[in-house]
């Protein structure tokens, strides 16, 4: 447990000497400010854009960050041959991965926080405090968010250079979130083998859209019910838990 808290930690340092997140931010609270102000000169229905596009962009933001420096872990250090003093190391190559895995974690969720903090302050002084079970809910789903697509991009980069590794990881977030719901559909009206091979595309897609509660926290609806926060959960767990085993064997065969 050590070794694996310890090289994530090392994944950590990265944070502060990129300066894509710092980018980002920025970013966010320009985007969010100009919005804020046409509120102040009461253009109507901007309160719902401002929850609506500022969601949408810690969101986005964050997948970035966590793509970008996921991805980054095992190209980079075997192109460098910093990965071989690691190797050297007595620890077995799964505890390297779950090290990699854990920091790329953490440096996703820090940046996920601080953008949900703007996003947040920006929202209680537009709108008021609103539901905060479903902000609390929303945050939490953000988390697991973060770990699937950190566990999806360390599972990448046993077999994927960076930059192909970056590439499919947004496809596969722009196709789960984009048409997921066309595949459901194609599953559910499709008869015969089609329908079998839709079926399990399906099932094996990361479903990001589970995560995703933009349109509930841009109206203002209930919050969620415990199981099905608990039955998200499950999934995100279950769903890192083998791309972590799949990345611990494939990393167990690799040659350097």
């Amino acid at each position: 447990m050590k070794a694996v808290l310890a090289i994530g930690s090392c994944v950590m340092k990265e944070l502060m000497r990129k300066k894509d997140f710092f980018v980002l931010l920025i970013f966010m609270f320009v985007i969010l400010g100009i919005m804020a102000a046409q509120n102040f000169f009461q253009i109507e229905g901007i309160t719902r854009y401002i929850r609506d596009i500022g969601y949408s962009l810690v969101m986005l933001f964050s997948f970035i960050i966590a793509v970008v420096f996921s991805a980054r872990q095992f190209p980079v250090e075997i192109k460098s041959r910093t990965i071989y003093p690691l190797l050297s190391k007595p620890l077995s190559r799964f505890t390297i991965i779950l090290g990699k895995f854990w920091g790329c974690v953490l440096i996703s969720v820090i940046s996920y926080t601080l953008y949900f903090g703007v996003y947040l302050l920006f929202f209680i002084a537009e709108t008021g405090t609103g539901n905060l079970v479903l902000m609390g809910q929303s945050y939490f789903f953000g988390i697991l968010f973060l770990c699937l697509v950190s566990a999806l991009v360390v599972f990448f980069s046993n077999f994927l250079t960076l930059s192909a590794n970056v590439t499919l990881s947004f496809l596969t977030y722009f196709i789960v979130t984009g048409f997921s719901d066309n595949i459901r559909n194609a599953v559910t009206f499709s008869k015969g083998v089609l329908s079998y091979a839709l079926g399990v595309l399906y099932y094996i897609l990361p479903h990001f859209d589970f995560f995703d509660l933009r349109l509930r926290v841009t109206h203002e609806w209930d919050h969620l019910p415990l199981w099905v926060v608990a039955s998200v959960a499950l999934y995100a767990l279950v769903y890192c838990g083998i791309l972590l085993i799949l990345s611990g064997y494939l990393f167990e065969r690799k040659r350097f």
